[in-house]
């Protein structure tokens, strides 16, 4: 791998539906996969300032950070270069509003799930994995 680095911060963000139920907040990315919402950081910018503003931007949800969740790792081909990409996850709440995915920034679907349709729904293995360590702290079946 090169020695370029990509870092992002993203966020699994509940909320509670109007029945008390817990939801979290999925989006279909711009390959079509479902997945936790997270952007790039600007530079120096705090990861968790970072988690916000791209949740944010991507989905029209404002989140509180609850705290740290999880730092995953994996290769991407960027430019015809590998390089690593390292995302890391916190726990976040929002107020349950409807959100609005981003076309702009491919996001083509935004929208809350139970934890269960969750995790059925998410595409990757490891935001999975996050998914479920965040439904464990939250005290949610998993």
């Amino acid at each position: 791998m090169s020695q370029k680095r990509e870092r992002a911060a993203g966020a699994v963000v509940y909320t509670r539906g109007d029945d008390g139920s817990l939801l979290v907040l999925l989006i279909k990315d711009r390959y079509g996969a479902w997945t936790l919402p997270k952007g790039h950081l600007e530079p120096d910018e705090a990861e968790e300032i970072a988690a916000v503003r791209e949740i944010a931007e991507e989905t029209g949800i404002v989140c509180t950070i609850e705290g740290p969740l999880a730092r995953v790792s994996y290769p991407i081909l960027k430019h015809g270069a590998w390089r690593d990409k390292e995302v890391t996850y916190f726990l976040a709440r929002a107020d349950h509003v409807t959100p609005v995915p981003a076309n702009d920034e491919g996001i083509s679907e935004a929208l809350w799930v139970s934890p269960a349709e969750a995790l059925a729904t998410i595409t990757y293995t490891q935001v999975r994995d996050v998914t479920r360590q965040a439904l464990a702290a939250l005290g949610a079946p998993v």
